[in-house]
């Protein structure tokens, strides 16, 4: 999951553009900005639900039944649990990794922490799943917020999102055409020995 975030903060990087936001801008608003949770869908939600499971189905199915509430709420758990981190990471250490389970593999004392998986004396990392009680008092209000979304929403966001995801899957598409191996005719003498064996040709030179 690390790897989706640094991923997209590094090509917002290279390509001169914003940082994504922080999540406290996600939760906020949700579905009410489209494209800028139509940008975390692409990167984050793809990511925590498997990226060849989810391109096969997101432009064929609503967003809302492929995705379910407790899935959509533990990614932004997740996204708000190691933005700090993984911003910091990527600007001051593009060549350290960090992990998801809280602590990543930089030993720079100015990294941030991950907010609700940090290893301490009073959460070890093998209980709740190494997820602090606010971390977990977090995921609920997240979940209610999403239920409550999506109900105000009532598929706008979907049928907005399926055709984005359409259109993305057809530029990929028109690109890969475009990189295809131009094609050549292969020169042969099958004609000429197929107008040899033809009877009613023979005939008519006869």
């Amino acid at each position: 999951m690390s790897h989706a975030d640094t991923e997209w903060i590094n090509n917002t990087s290279r390509n001169s553009e914003p940082v994504p936001p922080p999540p406290e801008e996600f939760q906020e608003r949700l579905r009410a900005n489209q494209k800028q949770y139509m940008a975390f869908a692409d990167s984050m939600i793809r990511a925590v639900h498997g990226k060849s499971r989810y391109s096969e189905t997101v432009s064929v199915k609503s967003f809302d039944t492929i995705i379910s509430k407790s899935q959509e709420a533990f990614t932004l758990l997740l996204y708000e649990n190691g933005y700090k981190n993984w911003l910091w990471t990527a600007t001051n250490d593009p060549g350290s990794m960090s992990d998801t389970s809280g602590g990543g593999n930089t030993t720079d004392s100015n990294c941030p922490v991950y907010g609700y998986t940090s290893r301490n004396g009073e959460n070890p990392p093998n209980r709740n799943g190494g997820w602090s009680t606010e971390g977990m008092l977090k995921f609920n209000e997240l979940y209610r917020r999403v239920a409550a979304d999506r109900a105000f929403d009532n598929g706008a966001f979907g049928r907005v999102y399926m055709a984005h995801r359409v259109s993305k899957f057809k530029s990929k598409k028109r690109q890969r055409r475009g990189r295809g191996v131009e094609e050549v005719t292969i020169l042969d003498d099958l004609g000429d020995l197929q107008a040899l064996s033809d009877p009613e040709n023979n005939a008519a030179e006869v």
